[in-house]
């Protein structure tokens, strides 16, 4: 399943919030290995965020993510970073973002 995601950067914390990713813990990768994340990756604008992940099982993933005590120390150093606009007041996780489009390879097989 591919997921998309927005959120946004405290303001006046979008340096520190790029620093933090340049040191993903190896440990919290596995986790999210661990729970069928296949890619994930995070592009910024300003302090506006934007996430795209593939995950087999993304209701697996929301219902066991927030148990790990490692993912509980990373969530809990973003917490004065970041908000989360519309997020499920349940997980925490932020709301999914309609799907609108997806270039499909070309038919005819060319590059």
């Amino acid at each position: 399943m591919d997921v998309g995601h927005v959120w946004r950067i405290r303001e006046g914390c979008e340096q520190e919030y790029v620093r933090r990713h340049a040191e993903v813990w190896p440990e919290l990768e596995a986790i999210f290995r661990d729970l069928g994340i296949r890619s994930y990756v995070i592009y910024r604008w300003g302090r506006i965020v934007f996430s795209h992940m593939q995950v087999d099982d993304y209701e697996r993933l929301v219902a066991e993510y927030g148990h790990d005590p490692v993912s509980v120390r990373w969530e809990a150093a973003f917490d004065q970073l970041v908000e989360y606009p519309g997020a499920d007041p349940g997980s925490g996780w932020p709301e999914l973002l309609q799907h609108v489009w997806t270039m499909r390879p070309d038919p005819a097989g060319s590059s």
